[in-house]
């Protein structure tokens, strides 16, 4: 056998073969898994990839709606001057600014195009409430609007004007008439609005309520003004589109499946001409190489002046080893003969190829 030694990058093929032989089923199973994940790969991203479903919107509207209001000081007081307007306050004082006035105005917008007829309705609601429900009620109109073909970007308006004291003693006198007045006194100024026409070519025919709140507290009303309300209509569609893959997977698909394929293929050519079990050669040569750290070459007397019983054969070469871990000795190795031998006293341990 020839000595191997400095031979690195041999013993390296070797190692790779032996093991590639040793662990072939589970070696030949992950290349068929990676075959069949780059076939699945590439099929779903070049030949059948998979679709998603998106939600277009195919138009949409949105109508828009705001009070305005105020009260014009006409009492003397330390506070406002008079004549001077109080316009969006969070309170008013009837004692000073007995009349609330103001405007609902209605403003609608389309992706497209629209013609609609605008029909406000505003009335003073004054109301006992407990736990959200209405107990007793007394309506009255404060103002109305007709707008005929409104085109998007269109507003109704509509004004309003109660006298905040005549309401306050209608609440006084509701309470003379039934002694506690049964529930909590609110007024509301409520917007009904109801449109009709087409907007972005569909018909539209809705209804709306906006209220304005105030609530009374002694010789105040305290407003709960809604802001702006916005309401928004779309019309949408399904749209069914071919799902998009990063670069990686449309090229790594195939990449995965030729290499895998090849490998596979490769692996059961090289197997079955017998390309990758090692020789006994080889394999003595990889063992070899596993114990060099214990083995020196020397050379060995072919007949060694022993008696017969002195000549241990052993039946491989990691027993010879331990034979000369134990006796603090190295293993000899005879390239001439390819004899490993160990001297232990008057004995002489030795292995022959093949070696296992």
């Amino acid at each position: 056998m020839t000595d191997p030694v400095g031979e690195s990058d041999d013993e390296l093929l070797l190692r790779i073969r032996d093991t590639i032989d040793t662990q072939y089923v589970l070696i030949i199973g992950l290349l068929v898994l990676l075959m069949t994940a780059g076939l699945w790969v590439s099929y779903t991203t070049h030949v059948s990839p998979e679709t998603q479903t998106e939600t277009e919107v195919v138009s949409q509207w949105s109508r828009t709606a705001t009070f305005d209001h105020g009260a014009t000081v006409i009492g003397d007081n330390p506070v406002y001057d008079t004549g001077q307007r109080l316009q969006n306050q969070r309170a008013y004082f009837p004692l000073i600014s007995p009349v609330l006035s103001g405007e609902y105005r209605f403003q609608y917008a389309a992706s497209n195009d629209g013609n609609i007829d605008i029909d406000v309705r505003l009335q003073s609601i004054v109301q006992g409430r407990s736990d959200g429900t209405a107990l007793w009620q007394r309506t009255r109109d404060v103002g109305s609007v007709t707008a005929d073909e409104v085109e998007p970007g269109g507003t109704a308006t509509t004004e309003f004007e109660f006298d905040m004291n005549q309401t306050r003693v209608q609440l006084e006198r509701v309470e003379e008439t039934f002694g506690e007045t049964p529930g909590d006194p609110v007024v509301i100024v409520q917007a009904q609005t109801r449109i009709t026409g087409q907007i972005n070519g569909q018909p539209v025919n809705r209804e709306f309520t906006d209220e304005l709140r105030l609530i009374p507290d002694g010789d105040t009303f305290v407003v709960n003004d809604p802001g702006e309300v916005t309401n928004t209509s779309r019309q949408t569609r399904a749209i069914t589109t071919t799902r998009e893959y990063s670069s990686a997977r449309r090229i790594g698909g195939p990449i995965v499946l030729i290499l895998s394929a090849a490998g596979l293929s490769g692996l059961v050519v090289a197997r079955r001409r017998e390309q990758i079990t090692l020789s006994p050669t080889e394999r003595d040569q990889l063992v070899h190489s596993e114990y060099s750290e214990w083995i020196s070459v020397g050379s060995l007397s072919v007949q060694p002046d022993l008696p017969d019983s002195g000549v241990i054969e052993m039946s491989s070469l990691v027993d010879l080893v331990n034979v000369a871990a134990d006796a603090g000795e190295r293993v000899v190795y005879d390239p001439n003969q390819e004899r490993y031998a160990v001297f232990k006293g008057d004995r002489m341990y030795v292995c022959e190829p093949p070696l296992e």
